[in-house]
């Protein structure tokens, strides 16, 4: 339990819920392990004596057995009357006692969990984005979902047991130590409880398996989450390629393989209860044995044999919390691996404010690469002054989105370093320097939110008329007041509800909202028809102007206004300048126009 004390600051919030719970929890223990072998012995036998001439008086207490407490016996013409009422007050209070700790320990772990998800939802939000590249987003879902409930069961659901089971067995122990000390000869019932620790070896073994399996069991999960994400997000191509019989094998392969994992755990799991429950039964048999001959009323021995189940329920419970603790042990591994991955791109601590109204950009000596071994980018030294508009060429795998990803700071350089008026990336906050930043990329995602509200993520205190103004200076206003729910339209997942020509202008109604000096274009117009092109080219025309502008360019019709081009070919610079004079000057540049060109032809 000790890795996940530092998870306990969860219960903070909601401690007095998970207070109430315990004690709650405490009072079925004790009701549990002492009220019903008491009911055993006194009430039920008073009720039915063996005489068969009715009921006889209801002695609760006599002096022998507590003299420091004046005897309660309560006379033969009341017994039925309080048996009745001590019968259902008993069970009320058990039952009550277990509603109230199930429903306010319920209470408190639903907190947790919520808490717990935000945390790691949190962290993920300001990771690196070559971790997301690293790993499966299905996988990722797995954790913040599944793996979280596990957790919650080990904080809330196991520290309830930790701390009710004691007192069930304390309860028990209770009742068997007043027995003895009435009857010396019930010594023997307490020594059959040394066969407690044999339990001790089973639950070891069976742990360590768990863990195994668990640890096993919570990696498929994410690999089965994995695929069902990668199908639920590909339906286009998955029928286009005949793909859907492909799917569903790989699926079952997947559930199939989740199964036997499952399977492993629960045989694990469920073993341990009956390796304890004929461990119990060998010390019980034991305890009859010893007690055999010994004089003891049957209700009597039936109350102390009662006692002593639930001794041992406890112990097989908390046999059982083991196996909870290590497939929690084994979430927990998964939790912290995205927890505890360092946040590598951060604002400083006292960060400087990057003057505003301008947009001057410079690379001096830049070098990056996601493997520090294998830079990407090899020695940029380039400026750029507010205003113009620079366009990116070269063939793929040059360089041209990794540069582009460098000025907001989706990555930070591995050597040099690159500013925007005059300050370092580095020593600026995130929130200052994108907000100098708007970006339209060639899939532009749009939330499952209306258009109104995705066109606002742009510049979120903007007024109504302002955005409707971007919309019209990105030609949007026309189809967008032309649906059947206008402005409210839900735009579905990843916009899929829109064309990608209508994704695009959304996108871009959203930059000109934002009317940051610095624009970053990753082939803008790419999901556009002819005409829609012509349309929000002049838009963009419009929208550049005054503006640092970024422009990675696949076809070349699109950077004709760039007042600089920057060919990039193995991660460097080897060519800057206008179109007419890299088409005469650079062999690069205009192998590739030329390329594109005849193919256009």
């Amino acid at each position: 339990m000790k890795r996940f004390i530092p998870y306990y600051s969860h219960l903070k919030q909601v401690r007095w819920p998970f207070i109430g719970g315990i004690f709650f929890g405490i009072c079925f223990g004790i009701s549990s392990g002492f009220g019903i072998p008491f009911m055993l012995k006194k009430v039920l036998p008073a009720l039915f004596p063996d005489t068969g001439e009715g009921v006889t008086p209801l002695v609760l207490l006599s002096g022998e057995e507590a003299s420091w407490m004046p005897a309660i016996i309560v006379p033969e013409q009341y017994v039925l009357i309080v048996a009745l009422f001590l019968l259902p007050i008993t069970f009320s209070i058990r039952g009550i006692s277990q509603f109230l700790n199930a429903y306010l320990l319920n209470y408190a772990g639903l907190r947790v969990l919520e808490s717990i998800r935000a945390d790691i939802f949190a962290h993920l939000q300001f990771l690196h984005l070559d971790y997301f590249r690293k790993h499966k987003s299905g996988d990722l879902i797995s954790r913040v979902s599944n793996d979280t409930t596990v957790v919650k069961g080990v904080i809330v659901e196991a520290t309830n047991d930790i701390l009710i089971q004691p007192f069930t067995l304390i309860g028990a122990m209770g009742y068997l130590v007043w027995e003895t000390l009435q009857h010396p000869e019930v010594l023997h019932f307490l020594a059959c409880l040394l066969v407690v620790p044999l339990c001790i070896l089973p639950i070891r073994y069976v742990g360590k398996k768990t863990l195994r399996k668990s640890q096993a069991m919570l990696g498929q999960a994410g690999e089965l989450n994995a695929i069902l994400t990668e199908s639920l997000q590909s339906p286009r191509d998955i029928r286009a390629y005949n793909l859907e019989q492909r799917e569903i094998s790989r699926f079952r392969q997947q559930v199939r393989k989740f199964f036997k994992l499952q399977l492993k755990v629960v045989k694990y799991d469920k073993m341990l209860s009956p390796i304890i429950e004929v461990v119990a039964a060998l010390g019980i048999s034991f305890a009859i044995y010893q007690i055999h001959g010994s004089g003891l009323d049957q209700e009597s021995v039936i109350a102390l044999i009662g006692a002593l189940y639930f001794a041992y329920t406890p112990i097989k419970k908390l046999g059982g919390l083991n196996n909870r603790i290590r497939q929690g042990e084994s979430a927990l591994n998964r939790i912290e691996e995205v927890l505890y991955s360092p946040i590598e791109v951060a604002s400083p601590a006292i960060p400087v404010p990057i003057p505003a109204g301008r947009g001057d950009v410079a690379f001096e000596n830049v070098t990056f690469g996601y493997d520090p071994e294998n830079p990407i980018l090899k020695d940029i030294n380039i400026g750029i002054r507010t205003g113009e508009i620079v366009a990116l060429v070269g063939a793929t795998g040059a360089g041209k989105s990794t540069f582009i990803n460098l000025i907001p700071r989706f990555y930070d350089v591995t050597s040099g370093r690159i500013t925007l008026n005059g300050i370092d990336l580095r020593k600026a906050s995130l929130a200052d320097l994108r907000n100098h930043i708007a970006l339209v990329s060639q899939q532009p995602i749009l939330f499952n939110d209306t258009i109104y509200n995705n066109i606002l993520l742009g510049r979120p205190e903007a007024s109504r008329a302002e955005v409707e103004e971007a919309a019209r200076r990105a030609y949007a206003f026309e189809f967008v007041t032309g649906l059947p729910e206008g402005w409210d339209t839900i735009v579905g997942e990843r916009g899929d509800r829109l064309s990608g020509g209508q994704r695009q202008r959304i996108a871009i109604a959203r930059a000109f909202l934002r009317n940051a000096p610095i624009l970053i274009l990753d082939e803008a117009t790419s999901a556009l028809d002819t005409e829609s092109e012509a349309q929000v080219q002049g838009a963009l025309e419009e929208l550049t102007r005054g503006k640092t502008t970024f422009i990675i360019a696949h076809r070349f019709s699109t950077i004709r206004n760039a007042t600089k081009i920057l060919v990039l070919d193995q991660g460097s610079i080897i060519a800057t300048g206008t179109h007419a004079e890299l088409y005469q000057g650079s062999p690069v540049y205009k192998n590739l126009y030329d390329l594109q060109t005849v193919g256009a032809g």
